[in-house]
């Protein structure tokens, strides 16, 4: 630190100061600007029309998107379907699927039945859907009476199933 204090004494003791008049001479040679009003309606040159053009242009845009988003949505058919399992020794049955996002505890199985059944009906939408019995919380099992499975890219297979309402489709 105090060789930085020896350093600015020496420093100032070296300087020369600015000639007479030289910061008025230096402001003299710089190109002089107009001076604009802090509010202009309308630019003179044009320099501004693009962009304003392009906001406007952006802000319809804005308007359109957030009326087209706001629509309510239409109603998509809804199928009641039938699940069952039979797992004797359970003690909770869910189903985990496409039409509730794969989360625990949302549809709990009833049962079991005296033969070990567990069941439930579901509405759900129209369409493809994958689906798995999650059993006491720990083991996935795949619907043994579908038709159709495919691997779930964890290790265990999920369930397929196309739903539709046959009133709708005769």
């Amino acid at each position: 630190m105090k060789n930085e204090k020896q350093l600015i004494g020496q420093l100032e003791r070296h300087r020369t100061p600015a000639p007479e008049g030289f910061a008025d001479r230096v402001m003299e040679a710089l190109p002089h600007r107009r001076t604009k009003r802090a509010m202009e309606f309308w630019p003179t040159h044009g320099r501004w029309i693009a962009p304003a053009f392009a906001g406007a242009v952006a802000a319809l845009l804005v308007v359109f998107a957030v009326g087209h988003f706001n629509q309510p949505a239409v109603a998509q058919p809804q199928v009641a379907f039938h699940f069952e399992l039979h797992a004797p020794g359970a003690d909770r049955v869910e189903l985990l699927g496409t039409f509730n996002n794969w989360k625990s505890g949302d549809i709990v199985l009833n049962g079991p039945d005296a033969s070990g059944h567990w069941t439930a009906d579901v509405m759900l939408p129209e369409g493809r859907h994958e689906y798995v019995f999650l059993v006491d919380g720990e083991r996935w099992v795949a619907d043994p009476k579908a038709a159709t499975h495919r691997p779930d890219g964890f290790g265990r297979v999920n369930t397929v199933i196309k739903v539709y309402d046959d009133d709708n489709n005769a």
